[in-house]
């Protein structure tokens, strides 16, 4: 038993510190984002009395400059530097959060908020191309399950520690709380993150040589494909941050808290179980599993539908987790084999391009199926019904895609 200890607290050792340094920071960042995003609405709605379509729409439009802009901010931060991007991330982000708290009219709240979109796109390939390549092929799959894990933990801490504030002082006390904890983020990269060898920087490399490898993924149809249908499944996601905080608040009656408290179940059941579902579906392909992800995701929001009840809900959550799961268990590391040296953060930023096309399309759409929900048919619970058909037919067309390749690789 202390042989099998102290090998696995040896092995745990074995990343490094700058590995160390951005996955605790991203911990932050995610606190400070995921505490921002299920109050972000509610908050442009009561306080800034935005109406109720166009706050939604706002919320899914800055999570497709989030995840959009990750795949150029992927090339920003290959030639910046990691430690460099990091920094630069930090600082918009905190500027952000602390504008829309202080910002004096809608052009000045989109504004601060375009800074945290900003901030977050450039974070992401910064922390995933970190982990790449300050892990050696055999410790990858263990460095990218510790990084999603940490992530998880902030999303689910984030909304806790906001819905905490929320009630507490108020919705508007939240966004210098998201300031203060990247502060803490920025703070951690300062003082820890030694990044200026070459086991941890990508090569420097010249601009127009990024710009053509930029190019050439866009012009891969196997891949565009993929990331348009996965985009489908992740419209699912960001109702929870859109019409299912609203859904929760106004029609079920629960406190802003409790559905804080709801959506976090999402990921803590990512921190508790993804380790295991991993490796369960360790087997599986890329392919394979994004298909499945998106059939279980729908058949969450199945379950949320059937009943208006947090009961319910949570259960849907639940279920929407284990579609998450294993999702995130193949892709992320699916791209990063793919990515030739000094390319690994384009390319794991190529990984957010479905999630920004989601994001959008639940900004889009979230609004007026919630409307019809309420209006139509009288039973605001069947939304989710609306919103699961995006995902059926993401789920059916990831299923085709699948085969056809499959057929096409048999006979390469």
């Amino acid at each position: 038993m202390t042989s099998q200890s102290t090998s696995i607290r040896d092995y745990v050792r074995g990343f490094s510190q700058p590995f160390w340094a951005a996955n605790i920071s991203e911990l932050f960042e995610r606190v400070a984002f995921y505490g921002m995003a299920p109050v972000l609405v509610p908050y442009l709605v009561q306080v800034r009395h935005f109406d109720e379509s166009a706050a939604i729409r706002v919320s899914g439009n800055l999570g497709f400059i989030v995840y959009g802009l990750t795949i150029l901010s992927g090339m920003l931060a290959d030639w910046l530097g990691y430690r460099r991007a990091m920094m630069l991330a930090y600082g918009l982000l905190a500027l952000g959060y602390a504008g829309v708290w202080q910002a004096p009219s809608f052009p000045a709240v989109v504004g601060a908020l375009t800074l945290v979109a900003l901030g977050a796109s450039i974070i992401k390939p910064a922390i995933t191309g970190t982990v790449q390549r300050t892990c050696s092929e055999d410790r990858r799959p263990v460095g990218f399950s510790i990084y999603y894990t940490l992530v998880n933990i902030g999303g689910f801490l984030g909304p806790n520690v906001s819905g905490a504030v929320a009630a507490a002082a108020g919705l508007s006390l939240v966004f210098p709380t998201c300031a203060g904890v990247i502060l803490l983020a920025l703070a951690l990269v300062l003082l820890l993150y030694r990044g200026g060898s070459s086991a941890v920087e990508p090569p420097k490399r010249r601009l127009g040589e990024l710009a053509r490898d930029f190019v050439g993924i866009l012009t891969t149809p196997r891949l565009m494909t993929l990331f348009i249908l996965v985009a489908g499944f992740w419209s699912l996601f960001f109702q929870f941050f859109g019409a299912f905080t609203i859904y929760l608040t106004q029609d079920v009656g629960v406190s802003q808290q409790r559905a804080n408290f709801i959506i976090s179940l999402d990921a803590a059941l990512i921190v508790v179980c993804q380790v295991v579902v991993g490796y369960l579906t360790r087997n599986w392909t890329t392919a394979r599993a994004v298909w499945i992800a998106a059939f279980v995701g729908t058949a969450g929001y199945a379950v949320i539908g059937a009943w208006m009840s947090p009961w319910v809900a949570a259960a849907g959550v639940v279920v929407f987790a284990i579609g998450e799961m294993i999702y995130s268990a193949h892709f992320y590391k699916y791209l990063g084999s793919l990515a030739p040296s000094g390319q690994e953060a384009m390319y794991l930023g190529f990984a957010f391009f479905p999630i920004a096309l989601g994001s959008l399309l639940s900004g889009w759409i979230g609004g007026p199926i919630a409307t019809w929900a309420r209006t139509s048919l009288h039973a605001p619970e069947k939304m989710f019904w609306g919103f699961g058909v995006v995902g059926l037919v993401a789920a059916v067309g990831l299923w085709l895609h699948a085969k056809v390749y499959a057929a096409r690789d048999a006979r390469a």
